[in-house]
């Protein structure tokens, strides 16, 4: 692959030192200090490469000072973004870089390849890429690329030097890289043989670029550039290429001709062998005796020279006497033999001895060998000085020197191969963030725990772990933070266990415990409280304390399952009940957990075919002023009317719906309907306030105030006639989206109330920013008005709290005469609740707002 430089045309005066048109005297240039030849850093740190003396010359046209910025590419770019450089060189083009960049006209093409390493075959393209992680420099092209073509498992280096060393050491197997740096780098280290390359991915073009917009800027570097002839140019980029060699074979090709060769090579050395014996015979029975033993001189030569300088181990073993009679130079080395007495040798002696990789063993392959059947195996080895190794052995007898007992034995190592393989291995049963093992093997382990239990009437149970917000750590700390907690969690896990159990995580924040033999349910619980502890102590995560806790979710053989699958099906359901009951603790499975989590699924899709067949009702519930006792508004609650079920209470849909996200189109459907109503209302002569509630999910869309202004619309509604509920958890969940949602709400004139005041922790301040108009007090205070004290202080400080505020205070919940007297009593303005009306339809509430009023009004 060639690196192809596209030169601009120079101008009609390319020396001229005129002054430039530009007002400046310096400008900053941003640019990637890896990236050979074109800008690097010498073994001193110093600036050096292609471009460095390419600015040097613009600077010397121009007349205005470069100050050259080498670092890491995505710091160069924010750099050029932020305006703490004025242009950023060695740079390519992306759609997303375009939105923030003008660019210049590419002034370099080269091509992007996949490297791998030459023990590996079938890398040809995306396709052969999954399953790899490929190597790549963070911030590069390529990742974009990989992205495009499906292939998500990556991992970034700093830079291009420190992505060849993880290759060299072979942290990674496979890796993009510009073809100039690769070789740059490949030869600096002389390993070009221990790598090949595919094809071009793509073709890569290099430009400098300026922030988006800045014309003046980009003109003047343009007409700088444009003043450099092609002349010079050339001769900067012969200085920094080099001039080509031709008819010299890169390293791949010849690493590939001489694994082609060394078969043949081994061929040759045999047949040279057995020519020299028929050239024995004739010269015995000719009269050349001397021009024969010359040729046969000759020959020797030639096998010797051969022989010893093949890259694989060779050596010559006698099947009469078993003894190892001629080795060539790379067995000596690869055994570390020394001055070792070749006769002295034995197959044992170089072999790890653990079966079957044993004496014995040796023999059977020997003997296979000596019976006429040549055989390819990997074999198990052992230095002179004791260190094991991985070889692939090839093994055939052979005729030599007139014997044809003889074995002809070549040895190659494939250490590095089978530690790649073993590396494969382990990842496709192990996760590879926290080591543990993955469902894969816990799966297996399971099943095997299970079949001893069923012999020894122990029991097995399977624990569903998950830690409770993880994802706030994410969102908030990032997902670097999240991975080096998840590590820390799972190194505290496995000391809760025993070596016999099994700590697997199966992807996510979610662990899988599998322990075994246990003889009663109070191991289970002695764990579970472990696992609990052992999280209670901070973790201290990148400068960061963090607290995490656990839900737990255990199903047990043989009462809920007797294979993997149903352990865990059961164990996730109970993890779920956990999750339900408040976090932080565990729940053992039962079968009533079954019965709900299918009637759980039953209602989740009934709830999808609901709203499509017209099956939920807007119920109103009339609010009452107690000064006059009249009807002002009434709160509209949803009512699902099943065909088969009946009226179903909001209680056993509300939550799924929530839980599922169908509340927001059910809100959704349930705001028109209410606004719809309200403007009826309205066209009859009736001034009443509808009031609707938002579920957490609506708060948080950022279509809400769509949503709003197309109901209003839609219906011709009046906004000041609509009251929106929101509850106190809501203010503390994701704080700022909420209150710029509120905001636009407030603005459109609709009327705001906090329902369920005084069970949450609102922050009283947010109240006031959001111009609130009414507080609604929690029902459970309202029940105890009349029978305990505390709940009345509660009642009426938040009465006249809201009056000090200017808000409307609402009490819901009103059920009987007393708590009604006692809240006109405190001056309660307005009240709902059994007492006062039940929900019912829209035309009870409007028979209702035509009374003089609901109850007797005695004066106060």
């Amino acid at each position: 692959m060639a690196v192809a430089v596209l030169i601009g045309p120079a101008q009609a005066n390319p020396t001229s030192t005129t002054a430039s048109p530009a007002t400046r005297t310096s400008i900053k240039v941003a640019l990637d200090d890896n990236y050979p030849p074109f800008s690097f850093r010498d073994s001193e740190g110093a600036h050096m490469g292609m471009l460095q003396e390419l600015w040097a010359l613009w600077s010397e046209r121009t007349g205005v000072a470069v100050e050259l910025v080498g670092t890491d590419l995505s710091l160069a770019v924010k750099m050029v973004e932020q305006g703490k450089a004025d242009v950023i060189d060695t740079i390519f083009r992306t759609p997303a870089r375009d939105r923030t960049l003008d660019f210049s006209a590419p002034y370099a093409k080269l091509d992007v390849p996949i490297y791998f390493n030459a023990d590996l075959s079938g890398i040809t393209g995306p396709a052969s890429l999954r399953g790899y992680t490929v190597g790549v420099k963070n911030g590069d092209a390529c990742i974009d690329w990989l992205n495009d073509h499906g292939i998500i498992s990556i991992s970034r280096y700093p830079s291009f030097a420190s992505l060849i060393d993880a290759a060299i050491h072979q942290d990674i197997l496979v890796f993009c890289i510009d073809d100039p740096s690769a070789r740059y780098f490949l030869t600096k280290y002389g390993i070009q043989d221990r790598f090949r390359f595919t094809e071009p991915l793509y073709n890569g073009e290099l430009h400098w670029a300026v922030r988006k917009g800045d014309t003046a800027l980009r003109a003047l570097i343009t007409e700088g550039f444009n003043r450099i002839t092609p002349e010079e140019r050339r001769a900067i980029e012969d200085r920094w290429y080099g001039r080509k060699i031709t008819g010299v074979l890169d390293a791949n090709r010849l690493a590939l001709l001489s694994k082609i060769l060394i078969p043949v090579l081994i061929l040759g050395v045999a047949t040279l062998a057995w020519n020299a014996i028929l050239r024995r015979q004739v010269a015995a029975k000719t009269e050349s005796l001397r021009d024969a033993v010359a040729a046969l001189s000759v020959s020797e030569e030639q096998f010797r020279t051969i022989f010893d300088n093949v890259n694989d181990a060779i050596f010559i073993h006698d099947l009469d006497s078993t003894v190892i009679l001629q080795v060539n130079r790379r067995m000596v080395e690869m055994y570390r033999l020394g001055d070792y007495p070749v006769a002295a040798l034995d197959i044992g002696m170089l072999s790890s001895g653990i079966a079957p990789y044993t004496l014995d063993d040796a023999a059977a392959w020997v003997r296979k060998a000596a019976s006429g059947q040549s055989q390819i195996f990997e074999w198990h080895a052992r230095t002179l000085d004791g260190e094991l190794f991985w070889v692939e052995i090839s093994m055939r007898r052979a005729a030599l020197d007139g014997n044809d007992r003889r074995l002809l034995v070549v040895v190659r190592d494939i250490s590095e191969r089978k530690s790649a393989q073993e590396r494969m291995e382990f990842l496709s049963h192990h996760d590879p963030l926290t080591l543990l093992p993955n469902r894969l093997l816990v799966q297996d382990r399971a099943a095997q725990a299970i079949a001893r239990s069923e012999r020894n009437g122990r029991m097995v149970a399977l624990l569903a772990c998950d830690l409770d917000q993880f994802r706030a750590v994410n969102d908030s700390l990032g997902h670097s933070v999240g991975d080096l907690l998840l590590r820390a969690v799972a190194e505290r896990l496995k000391t809760c266990v025993r070596d016999t159990d099994t700590v697997s995580r199966p992807g996510g924040d979610e662990f899988l415990l599998l322990l075994s033999g246990l003889a009663d349910t109070d191991s289970v619980v002695e764990t579970v409280a472990s696992l609990h502890e052992a999280l209670t102590a901070p973790f201290d995560i990148d400068g960061n304390e963090l607290t995490i806790t656990l839900s737990t979710g255990i199903a047990m053989t043989p009462t809920d399952g007797a294979d993997f699958q149903t352990l865990l099906k059961n164990a996730d359901t109970a993890l779920h009940h956990a999750k339900s009951s408040g976090r932080n603790t565990h729940r053992f499975f039962a079968e009533a957990m079954n019965v709900e989590a299918v009637a759980h699924l039953s209602t989740r899709s009934g709830l999808r075919r609901a709203l499509e067949r017209g099956e939920f009702l807007v119920q109103y519930q009339p609010q009452v002023n107690l000064d006059s006792g009249l009807v002002i508004g009434a709160e509209a609650l949803v009512r699902w009317n099943h065909p088969e079920r009946g009226m179903i209470p909001p209680g056993a849909f509300i939550p799924i719906a929530e839980d599922s996200g169908l509340i927001v189109p059910i809100g959704e459907w349930v705001l028109r309907e209410s606004c719809r109503q309200a403007a009826q209302w309205q066209s009859a002569g009736l001034s009443l306030t509808v009031a609707v509630n938002l579920s957490a999910r609506q708060l948080q869309r950022p279509d809400l105030a769509d949503t709003v202004v197309a109901a209003l619309a839609d219906s011709g509604l009046d906004p000041l006639f609509l009251e929106l509920e929101l509850t106190e958890s809501m203010l503390i969940e994701n704080t700022d989206i909420v209150l710029a949602n509120i905001r636009k709400v407030k603005a459109l004139g609709v009327q705001l109330s906090i329902d369920d005041f005084g069970t949450g922790y609102s922050n009283l301040a947010y109240i006031g920013q959001l111009a609130v108009d009414k507080l609604k007090i929690d029902r459970s205070f309202i029940a105890d008005l009349c029978s305990n004290h505390d709940s009345a202080r509660i009642t009426a400080a938040v009465i006249q709290m809201a009056h000090s505020l200017n808000l409307t205070a609402v009490a819901e919940g009103v059920e009987d005469h007393g708590t009604l007297d006692q809240l006109r009593h405190l001056r309660c303005d307005v009240a709902q609740g059994y007492l006062l009306g039940r929900p019912g339809s829209a035309d009870v509430v409007e028979r209702m707002a035509r009374q003089t009023s609901v109850f007797p009004v005695p004066a106060i």
